[in-house]
């Protein structure tokens, strides 16, 4: 499968690259080619794989699914210019909009998720959102095997297939899902949650697995 990975020179996008190019090829996009080829060269000799590196808009268009690696703030812009090359294609948002406020982390919805403001753009692509609580420093490290439960919300069970497909492709990742889109916004909550409890608690990478 040709997995674009939308953001994919950022810690979150970079550790995703390393871990599903062991089964897929993989593309990392970036507004800036030049950034992108860079990165997807790094991440090429961290991998011993080729991994490519080009405009979002060009992996959008190459690829079959898209993952969203990008930061809330600049998303919107972004999205706007991937509404065609992503119809009709899985993407997959792992996107948590939250800000620093009196030393805690908050999320930050715009009246509704991160997920479902960009299926609201990407008005034909199917959109699910997952890979919220995958901590991305551990992620980094390929060798590590990760033994974590991936809650993945969509509007419909073949969206949520399509989805876990590509997660359980990553060695030990089991998806589970969550209910439709509307439920991205208690996945996306859990985020700030961990970094709290982390940060008040002195522990650091903490995930999410059900028992």
């Amino acid at each position: 499968m040709r997995i674009a990975i939308i953001g994919g020179t950022g810690s979150l996008g970079a550790g995703l690259a390393l871990r599903l190019s062991k089964r897929h090829e993989v593309l990392v996009g970036s507004r800036d080619a030049q950034r992108a080829t860079k990165a997807a060269r790094r991440l090429s000799d961290l991998a011993g794989r080729t991994i490519a590196g080009g405009l979002a808009t060009d992996v959008a268009t190459a690829c079959e699914v898209a993952i969203l690696a990008t930061s809330f703030d600049s998303g919107g812009a972004l999205l706007s210019s991937l509404e065609a090359p992503l119809s009709r294609k899985l993407v997959i948002s792992p996107i948590v909009p939250m800000k620093v406020q009196a030393g805690l982390f908050v999320y930050t919805p715009a009246g509704v998720s991160a997920a479902e403001q960009a299926a609201s753009i990407l008005k034909e692509s199917l959109v699910a959102a997952a890979l919220h609580t995958v901590p991305a420093p551990v992620l980094q490290r390929a060798d590590v095997p990760l033994d974590l439960d991936v809650l993945v919300a969509a509007d419909s069970r073949q969206t949520f297939e399509d989805a876990a497909s590509v997660i359980s492709s990553m060695e030990r990742f089991r998806p589970l899902y969550a209910g439709p889109l509307t439920q991205a916004r208690e996945l996306e909550r859990l985020v700030p949650l961990l970094l709290n409890v982390a940060k008040l608690n002195g522990l650091r990478n903490l995930s999410i697995k059900l028992i």
